[in-house]
């Protein structure tokens, strides 16, 4: 009998940790297992209408016997909360995105009944540092008062500190000072309420927090306090931490292959990074982009998947699951140093397509005003695409059966 709560179909944190340390690819010694024997989980994302993509991922993950993640961003869930209000509350949106982003997949999970379904929150993204620095703090966030900075200054201290041990460049006077206002800031304590709030109304089974644009020791501080606030508020949630940025589609800046020193130095400043802040699954470049059109395919960095992974596992002594971003851009998925596959793009595409098709077939009908030309087929055709486009990534990322072969 799968662990969940009481009240859902989803399994726990915990027990989606247990599949996680079960599909570790190293062995005891450190060594790398064959690829034939490792496999990676899928974590599918959920966008407004959350109901024409949710069916298509359960169906996939019950009809093929198949672990699977369904996750929610922030901007997802913010944007279903909001709905066609031109103006809304940041939290009350992301409250009521979270509460109907849960309503839906439990009820799927309900209908379909698949072997193992995990929620998650994806890219939940504190601000940046002059987004933060620049705006005036908002009504009923955390002031600035003496106390909180005392606090704060303490905080970053003890970051620097850790993160200089690593490998980390010491940071400047000036830089400490902006940073201790950033974590005082009213954007940035509104983004820490939003997270709670999250992790309180949809009980994800893992959490991702967004800092990639963070300097590293700032992002040291972030992280270990986010996840002390999730310790704080009982969630067995892995929290998915994020060391360095995923390229996103257009961007200027080719990725760099690290090797030798380089590649030690960076392996060392994630494990270190990992240790320091308890994060239980992690994030940070190989290559990928996030929003990838579908003619751009981008090989992955296996080398530095299992020098940062297997360093990662050296210092602190457990498993920590990779998860990739860009997942739709991807030649192939690198089994088992993979962990986690996000795949985002690959299924709003596919929805979009399989509606786009039927409008193109059926637009003398839906100009004319008929119903069979503009009824729920459109949206049917549309899950079902979806459910096919998922049971090939099952099977790309080696999960594809896996539970019903048990």
């Amino acid at each position: 009998m799968l662990d969940t709560h009481p009240d859902t179909r989803h399994v726990t944190g915990d027990r989606l940790r247990s599949l996680f340390n079960r599909l570790n690819p190293f062995t005891e010694d450190l060594r790398l297992r064959p690829e034939d024997e490792r496999k990676t989980v899928l974590a599918v994302n959920g966008n407004f209408p959350f109901e024409l993509e949710l069916a298509g991922f359960y169906h996939a993950a019950a009809m093929s016997g198949s672990p699977i993640i369904v996750q929610f961003s922030m901007g997802a869930l913010a944007t279903a909360g909001r709905g066609l209000r031109g103006r809304a509350g940041f939290v009350e949106s992301l409250r009521a995105g979270a509460r109907l982003a849960r309503l839906t997949a439990e009820e799927y999970a309900s209908m379909y009944e698949p072997p193992f379904a995990a929620l998650g929150l994806d890219h939940y993204a504190v601000p940046g540092l002059e987004e933060a620095l620049s705006a005036k703090d908002k009504p009923g966030t955390v002031g600035d008062t003496a106390r909180s900075r005392a606090r704060v200054r303490s905080m970053l201290e003890e970051a620097a500190e850790a993160a200089v041990s690593y490998g980390v460049s010491a940071p400047s006077a000036e830089d400490m000072a902006a940073w201790e206002a950033y974590l005082t800031s009213g954007p940035y304590r509104e983004a820490v309420v939003g997270f709670t709030t999250l992790i309180e109304e949809m009980r994800p089974a893992w959490a991702m927090i967004d800092t990639e644009d963070l300097p590293p020791v700032l992002n040291f501080a972030v992280t270990k306090e986010i996840a002390d606030l999730v310790t704080a508020l009982r969630s067995d949630a892995i929290l998915e931490a994020e060391y360095g940025a995923t390229g996103r589609a257009g961007d200027e800046t080719d990725y760099v292959k690290l090797t030798g020193e380089e590649l030690e130095g960076f392996a060392r400043q994630v494990a270190g990074y990992v240790r320091y802040t308890g994060a239980g699954g992690i994030s940070y470049p190989i290559g990928m982009e996030h929003a990838a059109p579908s003619d751009v395919r981008r090989e992955p960095d296996s080398e530095r998947l299992e020098a940062v992974q297997r360093q990662i596992l050296k210092e602190t002594g457990r498993y920590t699951p990779f998860a990739q971003h860009g997942g739709t851009g991807a030649k192939r998925v690198v089994k088992g140093l993979v962990a986690k596959d996000n795949v985002n793009t690959l299924f709003l595409v596919t929805a979009a397509q399989a509606l786009a098709e039927h409008v193109g077939k059926n637009r003398e009908g839906i100009s004319r005003g008929e119903k069979s030309a503009s009824g729920v087929d459109m949206y049917l055709s549309a899950s079902r695409a979806v459910l096919e486009a998922t049971v090939q990534k099952l099977k790309e990322c080696g999960t594809y059966g896996y539970l019903g072969r048990e």
